[in-house]
């Protein structure tokens, strides 16, 4: 199926969204995961902030993006930037040509992630890395939400309205594993504990790394994001 044009300009809007890359735990996974001298495709690349977070340690950057106003910004720091969605027919991304392919906060706005992480998941060598990050709807704030009785329809976030699929940490375990991809791992973004309260600066910098520790400890709960790392089987 061919990108959506209303999709597209609902997409223009967001641009300004796309000017920094915030993701802090994808943007560690990939700067280890890698290779020196590697070549990356980050589908749904935005603006290019993951893109040129890598650049000094890639060969070849290469991304996907729907949003016009965004794929030209990243086609500023990338060496190949298309501007399209991942499930139109033709795309010039070449079978087996990636070390690192990238998905974050793609999967949750797609009619079949399944299939389109199997077709990101062609683009990579035998062997190499799929990285993947999608909203956790059962984060407690979400669990509140729900709890209320109130399904908001959000301009970004959980609730974004535009989230077609919507995923907890056993579901991305499976997705992962029905789009054929093995030796998968889990990981979560915990936002930063002053999202929700404001404490000064000095307790600040001595509770978070507890809140942290705590987040790892129930990431279903208090993990906004939920973090998919596997590989291609060789």
């Amino acid at each position: 199926m061919a990108a959506d044009p209303a999709l597209a300009e609902l997409y223009e809007d967001k641009a300004q969204t796309y000017a920094a890359f915030g993701n802090g735990v994808i943007a560690d996974h990939a700067i280890r995961l890698l290779p020196e001298q590697g070549r990356v495709l980050d589908l749904g690349c935005a603006s290019g902030g993951l893109l040129a977070l890598l650049r000094p340690r890639a060969a070849h950057l290469a991304g996907l993006e729907l949003s016009a106003t965004a794929a030209r910004a990243a086609a500023r720091i990338a060496d190949v930037v298309v501007q399209g969605a991942i499930e139109d027919p033709e795309l010039p991304f070449e079978p087996d040509a990636f070390d690192l392919v990238v998905l974050a906060d793609v999967l949750e706005h797609l009619a079949d992630p399944v299939a389109a992480l199997r077709r990101a998941a062609g683009w990579a060598r035998p062997g190499a890395t799929i990285l993947l990050s999608v909203p956790n709807i059962v984060h407690w704030q979400a669990r509140l939400t729900l709890a209320r009785g109130r399904w908001p329809a959000a301009e970004s976030g959980t609730f974004d309205a535009s989230h077609l699929r919507w995923f907890t940490r056993a579901t991305v375990a499976e997705l992962m594993a029905q789009a054929g991809l093995v030796d998968a791992q889990l990981d979560a973004v915990v936002p930063a504990l002053r999202n929700h309260l404001a404490l000064p600066g000095r307790v600040d910098r001595r509770v978070e790394p507890l809140w942290q520790a705590l987040g790892r400890r129930a990431p279903g709960l208090l993990g906004y994001q939920v973090v998919g790392i596997a590989r291609r089987p060789r």
